[in-house]
């Protein structure tokens, strides 16, 4: 079914095909302040207000879950920079309606320190800020996934892991990465020779 153009109410319709042809095609200014409060999680009051409960709370969430460690250890491995992840953290947490965005922004540079430690801790690679805007999405990225962007962003460490795992296959009794990778224990816990 086709939109009528003529419909006060068309301009506020998301994605709607006149778009491209309207340029004001788009919600009035303020026309937020006229749906029903309390929709969305960020709308409400935040869960957490005091920046120190919330660093303590992403610092428990990320020690206490190997799964959550080890994927943020392979996306700084990856070339994935500190300011990326805590950028991301701070987006998800104000968006759930944990925390203001203030908070959000209060807690950047501890969870910085954090992950840097982090990295340092694990013999990890870390790039502390991004140098170019990056348009592509961090989300849980598969190992693969997590070699092609060290190709890309890291070149140096890729060449030395590929250069680990050629060593590894051409001994006999050690199983190969990918035999390693594919039992679950990832590259990250493999360690160097």
């Amino acid at each position: 079914m086709k939109e009528n153009i003529n419909d006060p109410n068309n301009n506020l319709v998301q994605g709607a095909d006149t778009a491209k042809e309207d340029s004001f095609n788009f919600p009035v200014p303020g026309h937020s302040l006229t749906d029903a409060p309390d929709q969305w999680a960020w709308d409400k009051q935040p869960r957490m207000t005091d920046p120190e409960r919330v660093v303590d709370f992403v610092i428990d969430k990320v020690d206490n879950n190997a799964d959550t460690k080890e994927h943020f250890l392979r996306l700084m491995a990856g070339g994935t920079t500190v300011e990326e992840i805590i950028n991301t953290i701070a987006l998800g947490g104000f968006t759930a309606g944990e925390f203001s965005p203030d908070v959000a922004e209060v807690i950047k540079p501890p969870l910085a320190v954090y992950f840097i430690g982090l990295a340092i801790e694990n013999k990890v690679p870390v790039v502390a800020f991004n140098k170019e805007a990056i348009k592509e999405e961090n989300v849980m990225m598969s190992k693969r996934n997590t070699f092609d962007m060290m190709k890309e962003r890291n070149p140096e460490e890729f060449e030395k892991l590929v250069s680990v795992m050629n060593n590894r296959e051409s001994s006999s009794p050690v199983k190969s990465p990918k035999q390693d990778t594919e039992q679950g224990q990832g590259f990250i816990n493999m360690g160097g020779q």
